[in-house]
């Protein structure tokens, strides 16, 4: 059974502008044409029509059981460095945030991300104005079992 090695809850509310998490060495390019034959450095997040977001990171030592949020996808990514922040960017000027590191640099790793965009009530999410997104990191296959 998969278990959870480590989280980091960032802190720092990222205000409008999300583009997404990249290596933190690596030169982010989230709007480029995929490639079938290279592992894509960087995840692309839409927080829609929120001003307001918060990321949770999750590292797991195999692949995590499925979640119930509102939307959620996966995919394999390639981190340089085994570190990863996120970015938004606004008037040319980008803005990065905590670091968390998978370690393992060169490795190529599986990933999920599940987004939920908060509402209560009546109020729906368009206006609170606030997405969540959780993205959880394991072990490609073949890859040895972290520790």
């Amino acid at each position: 059974m998969a278990g959870i090695i480590k989280t980091l809850l960032d802190s720092r509310k990222i205000e409008r502008y999300l583009v997404g998490v990249v290596d933190v060495e690596a030169e982010w390019d989230l709007f480029g044409p995929e490639r079938g034959d290279v592992v894509p450095r960087s995840i692309a997040l839409e927080a829609t029509y929120c001003d307001h977001v918060l990321i949770k990171y999750e590292l797991w030592d195999d692949e995590p059981p499925a979640m119930g949020w509102d939307e959620s996808w996966s995919g394999a990514i390639h981190l340089p460095s085994g570190r990863m922040h996120a970015i938004s960017c606004h008037s040319g000027e980008s803005d990065y945030y905590e670091e968390f590191e998978l370690g393992h640099p060169g490795r190529q790793w599986q990933f999920r991300v599940h987004r939920k965009l908060l509402g209560h009530e009546d109020f729906t999410a368009d206006i609170v104005g606030f997405a969540l997104f959780k993205l959880q990191f394991w072990p490609s296959a073949g890859a040895p079992v972290l520790s």
